[in-house]
């Protein structure tokens, strides 16, 4: 039962995380806000890191935010297509399978941006920062969790 509720938490993590992070479809990264951009401002001051590794480690977040809004484009194309095929009068199987392998498989590249992000941004950073790197993600994780089930209880 633990390990089911552990799962369930780190799916919600993970999709909280996709959400927050990766920008609408056609917005700019000018335009980009939210709480993960707020908690990326205040990790860079956090780490205290050196201009010119603050600037690097900006750029990997830009990277991927970029990535991800490429792979979410494709996942919401591809989710709007699978609701039509399930929509049919006479759903086609081969089809609806197709999409379900593009909807796993698109999930996993958006899950892997994630993991490649992190391993970059830690790559940047000394032992000490990585630590708190690391605590910041998970106390960032923990506040994202609460404020959702609060949500989700109203």
């Amino acid at each position: 039962m633990k390990r089911e509720t552990d799962f369930r938490l780190i799916w919600l993590g993970l999709l909280l995380m996709a959400a927050l992070m990766a920008p609408s479809v056609g917005q700019t990264q000018e335009k980009r806000e939210g709480r993960y951009s707020e908690l990326q401002q205040k990790l860079l001051k956090e780490l205290n890191l050196a201009p010119d590794k603050a600037k690097e480690f900006q750029a990997v977040g830009e990277k991927y935010d970029q990535s991800r809004a490429e792979i979410i484009g494709r996942i919401e194309k591809n989710d709007s297509e699978l609701e039509k095929a399930l929509a049919a009068p006479q759903p086609d199987e081969g089809k609806i399978n197709e999409l379900v392998a593009a909807a796993i498989a698109g999930q996993d590249q958006l899950f892997a941006t994630f993991k490649a992000q992190r391993q970059e941004e830690m790559a940047l950073l000394t032992p000490v920062q990585k630590g708190k790197f690391l605590m910041a993600l998970i106390k960032w994780h923990h506040e994202e969790r609460e404020k959702y089930e609060k949500t989700e209880l109203k």
